[in-house]
């Protein structure tokens, strides 16, 4: 496998044309977040970290121009300095800007859509070295499909992003009764701007997390508290509480209980990016699926019941989240107002019954796996659930025909090309 590493759209161009020539597939690979095998490749792989500059920012209109290497952190940092942000964010914020967009990363609000939402302008490099600018009036057919395009499309340099002012928001975050917290949770993500919520398998607590946007001082901890509360209790003490589980599956569930009966209120006020994204130092493996928002609670208590009945050991929350719908054709959230269930365990416990038994439960509902976490789908059972699946067959095999940004996980999700 060769591995290159542009520092130019020129260098890129270059090294798309050697695969050419050498019959070479290409992926590119970000900071290797996902789950999901979506950049693996025994050909040739690309990694665009020194794609990471602030091109442009408009201030009047508020829009910003990067290069899509730029890390979501250092993204928001910078957009935070020229007195902007992003309207949405998932809660890391470690990866690339294009491996953010590529697999599907979306945060959690109703009235705000995915990252790829914000989207208003892109820049891609085709297999044959094309360099194509597409927005909304430009190249339509291939913006509308390259905003969520599991690198299958092309390799995507520059993006323009619609933002806001800068902003902060109010927080509370604080246990509830099982039934109580998913009977509340419609009535809740309609009052607040973002909702994510935790339920802890083996007990009868959800954690709610609420997020306004707001103009009061900004109120934090100490950095001790912080780091004491965040990195210390949220990672390393529930890491050894994990890794003593794996060591005693009987235990789990008692773990479980007793992590579950120490959630507390939690409340601040800090800027944005810092309220959506957390420190995850603890490794878990993770899958994740997208249904319509109106199943969510009996989809959810059908996950419980499979954990009871199943007998599975399961030491990590189930996170709750939702999404408007959107018009990205292969958005999870494509067409239909959207809940997202997210199931974990950390590395090391056997996951395969559970998701498994989880994919069967969201089978029935139309679940749409998130495209950068593990799932068992394929283009025969994924392509029913995408009204705009031939749309975006039809841009892939227009910009790859002989199928350069393929791979076996491409293969397995889209359908072979080429």
């Amino acid at each position: 496998m060769a591995v290159d590493a542009p520092t130019s759209v020129l260098e890129l161009r270059e090294v798309l044309g050697s695969a050419a020539r050498s019959g070479q597939t290409v992926r590119v690979a970000a900071t290797g977040h996902s789950f999901s095998d979506i950049v693996c490749t025994d050909s040739r792989m690309l990694r665009l970290e020194a794609l990471d500059r602030i091109v442009e920012v408009d201030r009047e209109a508020m829009t910003a121009t990067v290069e899509a290497g730029i890390r979501l952190f250092t993204l928001n940092d910078e957009l935070g300095r020229r007195g902007l942000a992003l309207s949405n964010l998932g809660d890391i914020d470690q990866q690339t800007l294009a491996g953010a967009l590529s697999t599907g990363t979306h945060g959690t609000a109703v009235r705000f859509g995915p990252i790829a939402s914000a989207v208003i302008g892109l820049e891609l490099v085709t297999a044959s070295g094309e360099v194509i600018t597409c927005s909304a009036s430009e190249e339509p057919e291939i913006f509308a499909c390259a905003r969520v395009g599991l690198g299958a499309l092309g390799v995507i340099t520059k993006v323009t992003l619609q933002c806001e002012p800068a902003f902060r928001m109010h927080t509370i975050e604080e246990p509830f009764a099982f039934d109580e917290a998913l009977t509340d949770w419609p009535a809740t993500i309609a009052e607040h701007d973002h909702v994510d919520a935790y339920w802890f398998p083996h007990s009868d607590v959800i954690t709610v997390k609420r997020s306004n946007r707001t103009d009061r001082p900004i109120r934090v901890k100490s950095r001790y508290k912080q780091w004491r509360d965040d990195v210390l209790i949220g990672n390393y003490a529930f890491g050894a509480l994990a890794a003593y589980g794996r060591r005693r599956p009987s235990q789990v569930p008692a773990v479980a209980r007793r992590v579950a009966s120490g959630m507390g209120r939690v409340e601040k006020v800090d800027v944005s990016y810092r309220v959506f994204c957390t420190p995850r130092l603890i490794r878990f493996v993770e899958m994740e699926y997208a249904l319509p928002r109106a199943e969510m609670a009996a989809t959810l208590r059908r996950i419980r019941e499979l954990i009871e009945t199943e007998r599975l050991q399961v030491d990590f929350p189930v996170e709750i989240r939702a999404l408007p719908a959107d018009d990205i054709p292969m958005s999870m959230a494509h067409g239909r107002e959207t809940a997202f269930l997210a199931v974990h365990v950390s590395t090391g416990t056997p996951y395969e019954r559970y998701f498994r038994g989880v994919e069967a439960i969201m089978d029935e509902v139309a679940g749409r796996p998130h495209w950068g976490k593990m799932h068992y789908q394929t283009a025969e059972t994924l392509a029913p659930r995408y009204t705009e699946w031939d749309r975006f067959q039809a841009v892939r095999a227009t910009l790859d025909p002989h199928g350069r940004f393929r791979n076996a996980y491409t293969d397995r999700v889209l359908g072979p090309i080429g």
